[in-house]
């Protein structure tokens, strides 16, 4: 009696285990606009893609490193390598951010709706049913009307940004999915009649913080003549709560770590988005910046820059700490930037070739690696605490920015057991 009893203890213990599946989200990448080139980044020829807006739901093989995108934005099954995506005008402006899997709220921190903006928010549903998305907006003059809108279902849309928020010289989005599978992107270009003043991609921050990390800020650019010029730097702010917030901003460089002057416990008005000159006196071409706030906040940086006669700008945006994630860099050769207080990283190049190349640095305050022409995507096998992470890109084109962060995380489902039970009427 006693081993019949146990025996059907254990059978019992055994059928309700739950097993569990893991499995890492497809990514979606941005839509090109008209005129614009898109080449997205992957880690292997291989590859599974499927563009939107087809009746096609199968995915295909990339069959290149270094896709070039038509129109439609891709959906790509990126398997924990995070695609990278160089979006270009020929010879007027380059931006960078990354592909990235549904995302419930985003925060983009730049652009402009006043008469020079030319920039456009991009909403991507790649669900099989219609989305909606809820987009509030913040001016220098305080909080704008919100919109809301309904896309159909595997498809996407551009929406002008001076629609958003008109004659607004500087903005802050919120994006909502209230259904829906939506990824969103910005576009801030300008111009002034015939003339282009620049653009670049504005990568997203998931929600207001009350530490904020912009590790990699171009400081120094070749200018007409040959010679590098120190840039000027804007600060912008936005505390989206019901409480003034009181901000300090260090800087992380060579030269060590510091509080420039004024801006040490500065008050920053709810409600509205504040610009503040940033222009330190450094030598190097980059720093990094750390936000420390008693509320959450939102901030970013924009730099303006000329070089061979043409004017261009770049968001340097916040980045989550940095963990072991892979990122595919293929055709970019990217500049690592890092900052933090000890910084500690070790992980692998891979080359086009298949060739591999294990890499260890270490620093403090800030820290930098140059990956070279060939690499096709980047693994951080070990990364200490504390540390913040971004790449710049430079081309003949523009000046890119992106953040050292996943596309998609690992996700756990739990797989249905078979029961006997469930056939019997």
């Amino acid at each position: 009696m006693t081993a019949v009893i146990l025996l059907a203890n254990t059978i019992s213990f055994s059928t309700s285990q739950s097993k569990y599946s893991t499995n890492y989200p497809a990514v979606v990448c941005p839509p090109t606009p008209k005129d614009l080139t898109t080449a997205i980044s992957l880690a292997s020829t291989k590859t599974p893609i499927r563009a939107t807006g087809t009746k096609s739901p199968s995915f295909i093989p990339s069959q290149s490193l270094r896709y070039n995108q038509t129109k439609a934005p891709i959906i790509v099954k990126s398997q924990g390598t995070t695609p990278v995506v160089w979006q270009i005008r020929n010879g007027v402006w380059a931006g960078a951010t990354i592909c990235s899997s549904v995302q419930s709220e985003q925060w983009f921190v730049g652009g402009a709706a006043d008469v020079t903006s030319k920039g456009r928010l991009l909403m991507v549903n790649s669900g099989l049913s219609a989305a909606i998305v809820d987009v509030e907006i913040w001016s220098e003059v305080g909080p704008q009307i919100s919109n809301s809108f309904t896309l159909k279902a595997n498809s996407y849309q551009e929406v002008s940004l001076n629609s958003l928020a008109p004659g607004s010289k500087a903005i802050v989005l919120h994006a909502i999915t209230r259904s829906g599978r939506v990824t969103n992107y910005v576009i801030d270009e300008r111009g002034r009649g015939l003339r282009a003043l620049g653009g670049d991609l504005v990568n997203f921050a998931p929600r207001a913080a009350k530490e904020i990390y912009i590790p990699a800020i171009a400081h120094t650019v070749q200018n007409n003549r040959g010679r590098q010029a120190a840039l000027s730097h804007t600060l912008r702010v936005l505390v989206p709560g019901e409480v003034d917030a009181n901000i300090t901003v260090k800087i992380f460089s060579t030269d060590g770590s510091f509080i420039p002057a004024g801006f040490e416990n500065r008050v920053i008005k709810r409600g509205s988005v504040i610009s503040l000159p940033l222009s330190p006196q450094l030598p190097q071409s980059k720093f990094g910046v750390q936000i420390s706030s008693d509320e959450p906040i939102l901030a970013a940086v924009y730099s303006p820059t000329i070089t061979e006669g043409k004017s261009d700008f770049i968001w340097s945006t916040a980045t989550p700490e940095l963990s072991e994630i892979s990122l595919s860099v293929a055709g970019l050769a990217p500049q690592l930037v890092f900052i933090g207080k000890k910084i500690s990283i070790s992980g692998e190049f891979f080359f086009g070739n298949g060739k591999r190349k294990e890499f260890l640095l270490n620093g403090a305050d800030i820290a930098s690696l140059k990956v070279a022409d060939g690499v096709r995507s980047i693994t951080f096998t070990k990364v200490g605490s504390g540390i913040y992470g971004a790449g710049l890109v430079s081309t003949r084109s523009g000046y890119g920015y992106f953040p050292l962060t996943p596309g998609s995380v690992l996700t756990k489902s739990s797989i249905p057991i078979s029961n006997i039970r469930v056939l019997t009427p």
